[in-house]
């Protein structure tokens, strides 16, 4: 393929030669010996004005739903709005000095400490589920957590209470977690045991 050679061509003329008609018929024919190139037509990226009043349609056809599907899904709805709504609530305690002062670590408690290397303020959760609840309901033992972290008798700690599953979370540094601990059983007349949890390591201590 050669290259093509592009030059500009100059056309001189006097004004006094005629009208403008005259001039592109001079024009036209001085340049009949060179070659010409047929420029591509244009096509422009916008639509053009009759179509832009027009509805854009997808490309796919709309899907079918049947009476059956629209069936399941009412069905669905109405036994949703049925279902009783149980929220999860959370209690913090305030920052300060705390009224009780706290025992040290039994050697159990050291030994479980010292054997995952945990820290002193790391947090963990004591979970008091429904089996803990013999002699008492989960009201009764929620109300009673919420004066005791309000009243910061319970360092460090905060609650939540879930009870679409019927369990209560303490939370506490690792420091506090066995007086936490104690403290739940004796004040709450906690039932059974109530386990430890630490992120990661799962279940570390019952008591």
């Amino acid at each position: 393929m050669g290259w093509q050679n592009l030059m500009d061509v100059l056309l001189h003329y006097k004004s006094t030669d005629g009208s403008l008609k005259i001039l592109v018929d001079k024009t036209e024919k001085a340049l009949e010996d060179f070659p010409c190139r047929v420029l591509p037509i244009f096509t422009p990226w916008f639509p053009p004005e009759s179509d832009k009043l027009l509805p854009i349609r997808p490309l796919k056809s709309p899907p079918i739903i049947s009476l059956e599907y629209l069936e399941n899904i009412r069905t669905h709805l109405q036994s949703a709005d049925e279902r009783e709504v149980k929220r999860s609530w959370s209690v913090f305690s305030p920052r300060g000095v705390y009224i009780h002062n706290t025992q040290t670590f039994s050697k159990q408690f050291h030994k479980v400490v010292w054997r995952h290397r945990l820290h002193m303020r790391q947090r963990a959760k004591w979970v008091i589920d429904k089996l803990n609840f013999v002699t008492g309901d989960i009201e009764h033992i929620w109300r009673g957590l919420n004066r005791a972290i309000r009243n910061s008798m319970l360092p460090t700690c905060n609650a939540n209470i879930q009870r679409d599953l019927t369990q209560i979370c303490v939370f506490c540094d690792i420091l506090y977690c066995e007086y936490v601990g104690n403290y739940l059983k004796e004040e709450f007349q906690v039932t059974g045991q109530i386990t430890l949890f630490v992120h990661r390591l799962g279940d570390i201590f019952t008591l």
